[in-house]
């Protein structure tokens, strides 16, 4: 039941700041397959992970403090790693592909599902393809904005 709480109070904060920050827009075209592939990591951070992991990936977002498990300092990730940004486990991460502890529970969407979803359309292996792009570029984001 706590867990529903927190989801409902994440979707709640999420909504909220869609309708506080601007209304998304929503194109009336169909999602070119380049344009899907090549959405920038950093605006995909903005609109998927800012909500918790904050703006500037301090994890002091909006939702974080409705989360049982404290969200972790993105900017540090390489400082942890003897100076070497993770990208692996970073990527096994965002993708749901990992156990974690600070993403052992459902606290974090699985991305790379989600990502899969986007165009329920499309073939499998385009899906699959679109996934491993986003959270590709949200990698090399997250390795762009680390801190010593």
């Amino acid at each position: 039941m706590k867990k529903l709480s927190v989801l409902v109070g994440i979707i709640a904060v999420i909504i909220f700041a869609g309708t506080t920050f601007g209304q998304v827009e929503i194109k009336k075209a169909p999602l070119t397959w380049t344009q899907a592939a090549l959405t920038d990591g950093g605006e995909l951070f903005a609109e998927l992970c800012a909500t918790c992991h904050g703006v500037g990936a301090k994890g002091d977002g909006p939702a974080a403090s409705a989360l049982t498990k404290e969200v972790p300092d993105l900017t540090g990730l390489a400082a942890k790693n003897d100076g070497e940004f993770p990208r692996q486990e970073v990527e096994k991460s965002i993708a749901g592909k990992s156990r974690v502890v600070s993403h052992g529970t459902i606290d974090m969407p699985i991305w790379g599902q989600a990502f899969e979803d986007v165009r329920p359309d499309w073939k499998p292996y385009r899906r699959s393809a679109l996934a491993r792009q986003r959270i590709y570029n949200l990698t090399e984001y997250l390795a762009t904005i680390q801190v010593e």
